[in-house]
């Protein structure tokens, strides 16, 4: 019996030896005839060729597109707020002002807020406004500016929101999505307590879709039509120079008495009212008491002999 076990045992060495030397056979000629195909693949033309192709494409053919495409259309896609600021003095900051808005209104954009004022004794008229333009035509905006006065400063800047634009595109799109998913599944709702699940679920989707869009077109709008504070100041200052006179000082003064004496009439006559009210009332109380006062019964004077003082001499007959 251990003889026999023996030798199966030996026949499974041999049968193992032998598949693992058929094995190494047939797996030594893939190299041998690998690397003649590599090295002659130019001259037979067949299979070689087409692996050589796709490898010399990525290398050659493919970064070069690659590298144009990412030149065209990454400036098309990139978003792009363009901000800032401009100061300039003129000689009528108020008139300045209409000219800057015409100019932005004949390219396309809106003034935003406007406040102005005019010159008075003591400071010079001024005017700031905020001019919304096209991102297109802030250049010509800023030539057409500098055209209308002298320009003292400007200071305008970029602010890259390509990722931001995009996130929220994705992010839109995906909410709508779940959307258009829980409208076909309402549809398809078998039981109340799933009509109500899904009608929760897509008050909520619906909500937070809304509030993306609004985030997406404030921010389309920010990159489509750009922002210039514009600051206006008068080349000079009308009124006094120096310090002021005694007359001046003498007419500010009786300016301020009548402004005080003004205020005075005006406290009493409002104070009138209270006081007639306040004295009526004073009156009947103090008729009140004097009538309690006669009424009340007045004390009985008590009388005596009278003593007299013993330490007084008699008088002398």
């Amino acid at each position: 019996m251990t003889r026999r076990l023996l030798s199966m045992a030996g026949i499974v060495a041999v049968g193992a030896v032998l598949l693992t030397g058929c094995g190494a056979m047939g797996a030594s000629p893939s190299p041998v005839v690998g690397a003649p195909a590599q090295e002659g693949g130019g001259q037979d033309g067949g299979m070689p060729d087409l692996g050589g192709s796709p490898a010399e494409e990525p290398s050659v053919g493919i970064p070069g597109a690659g590298e144009d495409l990412g030149g065209v259309a990454g400036d098309e896609d990139r978003s792009v707020i363009i901000s800032g600021t401009l100061s300039m003095r003129v000689g009528d900051p108020i008139a300045t002002a209409d000219a800057v808005s015409d100019a932005a209104v004949a390219r396309g954009g809106a003034i935003d807020r406007r406040s102005e004022g005019a010159s008075t004794d003591f400071e010079p008229a001024w005017a700031t406004l905020t001019v919304r333009v096209p991102a297109a035509e802030v250049e010509t905006m800023l030539t057409a500016l500098r055209e209308l006065g002298e320009v003292t400063r400007v200071d305008m800047g970029e602010e890259q929101v390509t990722a931001q634009v995009r996130d929220l595109e994705v992010r839109v799109n995906a909410a709508r999505t779940s959307v258009d998913r829980l409208t076909q599944l309402l549809t398809t709702a078998a039981d109340t307590e799933t009509l109500l699940e899904v009608e929760a679920q897509l008050t909520e989707r619906t909500s937070e879709l809304e509030q993306l869009r609004s985030q997406q077109r404030a921010l389309e709008d920010l990159v489509a039509m750009s922002t210039i504070g514009v600051d206006i100041r008068s080349t000079t200052v009308e009124g006094p120079t120096g310090t002021p006179s005694f007359w001046d000082g003498l007419v500010a003064g009786w300016g301020a008495f009548l402004a005080w004496g003004a205020a005075a009439l005006f406290a009493l006559g409002q104070a009138v009212p209270t006081l007639i009210v306040l004295a009526v009332l004073g009156l009947v109380a103090w008729l009140i008491v004097r009538r309690v006062l006669r009424r009340r019964p007045q004390r009985a004077t008590v009388t005596g002999p009278t003593v007299e003082n013993p330490a007084t001499p008699a008088p002398v007959e």
